[in-house]
């Protein structure tokens, strides 16, 4: 390719922000990886309406579907979306993430979800992406200034301060969400470790404070968490459960639409943050390891398509995206086997709810669009 033809192709980025021919870039080993999760999700919740009434199982498994078109045709559309210009629009929706979060809290209190018709949305999920971009926003204007600690803590107080708003919803699970990713974009951004580090050991001198912040509903799950035998009827009830989902499984599983655990309705919220027993339950070992490795194949495809991308602003935003998917799928398993107390996180594309979903495509449109800029703009 010539200077010119170089020339050319970045003045047309610059002006074209809506660029369709993007579609015919994208990184197609991505592409298969969601391809491959969202059609076990399709499946998994298929067999999780199994047994229900025809109403009830059409309803949640055409939802599902829908939400999983509606959020490629979201991804799709951010992909033809310069990220420069969105990453440009970050305080934009941090604002906006925040203002609804305050909305939410004063004017449905107790409550996480806006109704639209007959459908739910919960703004914490959005905020999530909210506080991406704007984070890649800000990491990417003061650059190597990350290093001093004043800058490093306005970062994570752009992160924390949707974390609070979050927490004071009862919603434990999603608030817990943001902190890693920011350390994940900082670390990325170039701070210093030794900041990161005191930080962490700060955070675990006030764990006795934070105990104490905790609903006595969220300290009984930690109790349990320890011993579930403790309160087998009560907080212990679903651990016990889904461990015997998932070792019922065995090797093989016992078949699509078999488990007993999960149809019988033994075990709670087997469509939403225990779709992974469900799992385990049907598919067995084999399954269950196979949508391991394909969750570890897509995480470490992300890391490598924002490591591949040498604008501070794309691989910022590439990694804030793939850390917070990492974080649902790492805890969400963990607390199905039992290595973390419950705390309430969907499984990406295979648990049930349209704002997650919507959400993690709205993740998935990024990250192919920071990859898509970098393969049409950067001489090879």
């Amino acid at each position: 390719m010539s200077q010119l033809e170089r020339d050319l192709r970045l003045m047309d980025s610059h002006i074209r922000i809506v660029n369709w021919r993007n579609l015919g870039h994208l990184d197609w080993l991505l592409v298969l990886l969601v391809a491959a999760l969202a059609y076990i999700g399709l499946s998994n919740m298929h067999s999780a309406s199994h047994g229900h009434g025809a109403g009830e199982a059409t309803a949640h498994f055409a939802r599902h579907g829908m939400f999983l078109a509606v959020g490629t045709l979201l991804a799709l559309i951010l992909v033809c979306i310069d990220y420069r210009f969105l990453v440009s629009l970050g305080p934009l929706f941090y604002v906006g993430a925040l203002a609804t979060l305050i909305v939410i809290l004063v004017m449905r209190p107790g409550s996480r979800w806006f109704r639209i018709g007959p459908f739910g949305v919960q703004p914490s999920e959005f905020a999530k992406l909210g506080v991406i971009y704007a984070l890649a926003w800000y990491l990417s204007k003061i650059g190597p200034r990350i290093r001093k600690f004043p800058y490093l803590a306005v970062a994570l107080a752009i992160a924390g301060i949707p974390s609070f708003l979050v927490v004071t919803q009862s919603d434990l699970g999603t608030a817990i969400t943001f902190m890693p990713l920011a350390f994940v974009m900082v670390f990325t951004a170039g701070c210093r470790k030794w900041h990161l580090v005191a930080l962490i050991l700060v955070g675990v001198a006030l764990m006795p404070v934070a105990w104490m912040k905790l609903e006595p509903y969220q300290r009984d799950r930690v109790m349990t968490f320890v011993d579930p035998t403790s309160a087998p009827a009560d907080e212990g009830y679903q651990i016990i459960q889904a461990k015997i989902a998932v070792g019922s499984g065995q090797m093989w599983g016992k078949g699509v639409g078999q488990g007993t655990q999960t149809h019988l309705r033994f075990l709670p919220e087997y469509r939403t943050d225990f779709i992974f027993s469900l799992l385990g339950e049907e598919r067995g070992f084999v399954g269950a390891v196979l949508v391991i490795a394909l969750f570890t194949a897509f995480l470490i495809r992300g890391f490598m398509l924002s490591g591949d991308c040498t604008d501070p602003a794309g691989n910022l935003l590439a990694v804030g995206c793939v850390a917070v998917l990492a974080v649902h799928v790492f805890v969400n398993i963990a607390i199905t086997i039992h290595l973390m107390p419950i705390t309430g996180l969907p499984l990406p594309f295979l648990s049930y709810g349209g704002s997650f979903y919507l959400t993690t495509m709205m993740c998935i449109g990024s990250m192919l669009s920071v990859n898509v800029r970098k393969g049409m703009f950067s001489e090879k």
